[in-house]
């Protein structure tokens, strides 16, 4: 296997820089137990990485350890009529494109194209729920290979040990090096959507409505205009799918148009009025066009993930809190609330909208955000900088208060206190299993030291 020693590598946005002392690049299972057991070649901690899209700290210590490229173990293994088995650095996007010539399609067909199947299995993920369904992906993980902390190759599946899967759900590679997934698929259907321009109370009216007719519900917020646009999407499975070409306006819009409009009129337009009246302006574009033109009858549901380049020139960054869907609306008042009242008193404003997703309560993993019972979440979007990340340290303080739950891989600049305050004895239950199945820490980093002690 390939090997690198003492490198800097930073994630796909350039938040977050990692010195490990060696980067490994396996392309087996027998490159994995080597790894794992040779901690003198290979130092604590080991850290896994796949497409390193994560928003949060993810991939190891600021200096030293190992960081465990997978993305060499990338071949699809084999398929059932209901399952797919896949190696450890196949990606969300790669995996589609095979389903969708065999006429599946995964359970949760989330937009980031980039991330690959490990990440998915033990990782937190996010989309709206159809009725009766979840909305992260790992909940539809039923099996995984690993290679444990003593170099032993371990296999777990739901039907054999449905709470160690609870546990691997969201263990976030500190259980093992997975090298194997085996995920539910079903058949391709049709997917129906259409999107409405609402204001806060009309949204909280329909939202039962929308629901009730078997609606998966995902949203854009405008909070400096106390709008939304809510995306309603359907599934019809007696219609055959043949439409894609708006999903790849729409793809483009958000990986590049919108975030090269949004730095532009960051970067060029001085006055501070007239850079709000700019944002303002596009903004009301961007609902009118989302209204006008994204409505599809029987698309492909495959055509909605994006795929980001590795370096790109703009960015769609975001952060993520989930709350209960009892009290969302009340907060998402306050959320607009905030909004507002930062950029009067720093004057930064995120020049993309917001968005949220409609999910259904889920147990499958342990720090599952809607735990508790249906959730609707509030995702920030920026093109990045300084200014939005200390927005984000803001907004961590706003969500918290409010008893929002993070997603550890997908909400940045997370606290041990805020941890504790959202998990709770989640958190020790996980801590406690953590520290029986790798004692001597050989996948723990500081990172997550912090926040579970």
């Amino acid at each position: 296997m390939d090997s690198e020693q003492d490198i800097t590598i930073k994630n796909w946005d350039g938040t977050w820089t990692y010195h490990p002392r060696v980067k490994a690049r396996p392309e087996s299972v027998e490159d994995l137990v080597e790894i794992v057991t040779d901690p003198v070649r290979f130092p604590s901690p080991v850290r896994p990485a796949g497409s390193m899209h994560s928003t949060a700290r993810m991939n190891g210590d600021d200096e030293g350890g190992t960081m465990v490229d997978m993305t060499a173990m990338n071949r699809i293994l084999h398929f059932t009529d209901d399952t797919v088995t896949v190696e450890a650095g196949v990606t969300h996007g790669d995996l589609a494109k095979a389903l969708k010539a065999r006429g599946l399609q995964p359970y949760i067909t989330t937009e980031i194209g980039n991330t690959t199947l490990a990440a998915f299995a033990c990782a937190a993920t996010k989309d709206s729920s159809f009725p009766g369904e979840y909305g992260q992906v790992s909940s539809y993980v039923v099996g995984i290979r690993y290679v444990d902390p003593n170099g032993e190759i371990k296999e777990i599946t739901e039907a054999n040990d449905p709470q160690e899967m609870q546990l691997f759900r969201t263990s976030y590679g500190m259980f093992g090096l997975i090298f194997e997934v085996t995920i539910k698929v079903r058949p391709t259907q049709a997917l129906e959507v259409r999107h409405y321009g609402l204001s806060i109370d009309e949204f909280r009216k329909f939202l039962p409505v929308y629901k009730a007719r078997g609606h998966a519900v995902m949203y854009y917020i405008y909070p400096y205009a106390r709008r939304v646009v809510v995306e309603l999407r359907k599934q019809h499975p007696d219609r055959k799918p043949t439409s894609r070409l708006r999903w790849q306006y729409r793809n483009k819009f958000w990986k590049q148009w919108a975030p090269a409009v949004a730095t532009w009129i960051d970067t060029n337009i001085k006055s501070k009025k007239w850079r709000t009246k700019a944002h303002d302006t596009f903004f009301y574009v961007q609902r009118q066009l989302m209204v006008r033109l994204m409505r599809y009858n029987h698309s492909w549901p495959h055509a909605q993930i994006i795929t980001y380049p590795r370096k790109p020139k703009v960015f769609y960054l975001f952060s993520m809190w989930s709350f209960r869907e009892t009290d969302f609306f009340d907060i998402l008042e306050r959320y607009c609330d905030f909004c507002i009242a930062y950029e009067k008193g720093t004057g930064f404003r995120c020049n993309l909208p917001s968005v949220g997703y409609v999910i259904s309560r889920d147990c499958e993993a342990l720090f599952s955000y809607t735990w508790e019972g249906p959730g609707m979440s509030i995702d920030p979007a920026s093109t990045g900088g300084r200014e939005w990340e200390e927005f984000l340290h803001a907004y961590n303080d706003f969500c918290s208060e409010h008893g929002g739950t993070p997603l550890f891989n997908q909400t940045p600049f997370l606290t041990r206190e805020m941890a504790r305050h959202s998990f709770g004895a989640r958190l020790q239950k996980f801590a406690a299993a953590r520290a029986e199945r790798d004692p001597k820490e050989r996948f723990l980093d500081q990172h997550f030291r912090d926040l579970l002690s």
